[in-house]
């Protein structure tokens, strides 16, 4: 294995090495891979030894034949995409697909100039002001990476001037009890399918992923509760998969009322019915809770359909799908619970978590706060 030597920059320690890569025909030299601006040893030894593999089986993508930002991404890409989740990958790809490929992804990397990468960072800003910091952020990586291939020696996106971002229009995304219960009264008035959906989905607080992961053996009628173990996300190419929790902290199991596990168990005897009738074991315990005609995994499409339909049908507040884990959280505040059963409830690693994003009081908390104050002086 090729040695990894330290040295340093203004900038601090990093770490390189060299690879010996056979004799090029046309000169007759020896021919070597460089990267350097590894900021860690173990950095460094994972790219060598993926580099020294790919040289041995033939498989390395030359550096004469990376010269475009979009040569760059694609190999990037590559490495990038092992180390993070499906869903994460098809957000990446619609980024670079949508915004940073078709304005820069033709430039050679080392013809990048601080004028053309502040010309893409404006003109995502102008498309995409609340959020065109991921789209930066994730160019930027690009051309790092670039300068660790030596293909490029400066990142002029670090060196733009920065828009001040737009925050996100502040909408209510929560129902209060009476919208709660207008809601689940069409819903039910739909069918026990949709009712049971967001009933559990409201009455629980978890993620909608994590339900539509939900298979009959993670239930227990015995003891009233849902066990949080698996999420449903899309995977490289855009389509629904089951993979762990989000953190450690939201494999959990939640304490669900007598009624709402009363509904479960309706729809369980529904759904076991329909499967019966098309030859599919309706008994087996990795049968999904919620499923599709198919029996296969929902898509997030169709149950925003269904919540658009309802909430507009009771001229309701357009809330998301995790709008439904806000009015969770929120009720529970209302209703008394501590920050910290909030909390541990909604599977957050931090409470700061919680704390920042649903401590947003209904108009009826308000009235209460000034009451408060007055009773305490009084």
């Amino acid at each position: 294995m090729a040695k990894i030597t330290e040295y340093q920059t203004s900038k601090g320690k990093f770490y390189r090495f060299r690879v010996y890569a056979g004799i090029d025909e046309t000169t007759g030299k020896k021919k070597y891979i460089k990267r350097a601006g590894f900021k860690t040893k173990a950095e460094a030894k994972k790219e060598l030894v993926k580099l020294e593999y790919d040289v041995s089986s033939g498989n390395y993508f030359k550096p004469s034949e990376i010269k475009t930002v979009r040569d760059v991404y694609k190999l990037w890409f590559e490495q990038h995409s092992l180390t993070v989740k499906g869903s994460t990958c098809y957000l990446i790809k619609g980024y670079f697909n949508n915004h940073i490929l078709p304005l820069i992804g033709s430039y050679n990397v080392d013809s990048l100039t601080l004028a053309i990468c502040q010309r893409a960072v404006n003109e995502w800003y102008k498309t995409r002001p609340s959020s065109y910091k991921n789209t930066l952020a994730y160019a930027s990586a690009v051309v790092e990476y670039a300068i660790k291939l030596e293909l490029t020696n400066v990142n002029y996106f670090k060196l733009v001037n920065r828009p001040k971002s737009k925050p996100k229009r502040s909408e209510r995304n929560y129902l209060d009890v009476d919208e709660l219960k207008r809601f689940l009264a069409i819903a039910e008035k739909k069918s026990l399918q949709r009712y049971t959906l967001f009933r559990v989905l409201a009455y629980s607080g978890m993620r909608i992923g994590e339900l539509l992961a939900l298979t009959w053996d993670d239930v227990s009628f015995s003891d009233n509760t849902i066990s949080i173990n698996k999420t449903l996300s899309k995977n490289v190419k855009g389509s629904p998969a089951i993979y762990d929790p989000k953190t450690e902290t939201s494999k959990r199991v939640l304490d669900m009322d007598s009624e709402t596990m009363q509904v479960l168990r309706r729809w369980q005897v529904q759904q076991a019915s329909y499967l019966l009738k098309r030859g599919i074991n309706a008994m087996a315990g990795d049968q999904l809770v919620f499923s599709n005609r198919a029996n296969d995994l929902m898509r997030l499409e169709v149950i925003r359909e269904w919540c658009y339909r309802i909430l507009k049908a009771g001229n309701l507040p357009n809330v998301t799908l995790h709008g439904f884990r806000h009015t969770h959280a929120t009720l529970l505040f209302s209703g008394g619970a501590s920050v910290k059963e909030v909390q541990t409830r909604l599977g957050h690693s931090k409470v700061q978590t919680t704390l920042d994003i649903y401590t947003h009081l209904t108009k009826q908390d308000q009235k209460e706060t000034i009451n408060k104050f007055v009773r305490l002086m009084g």
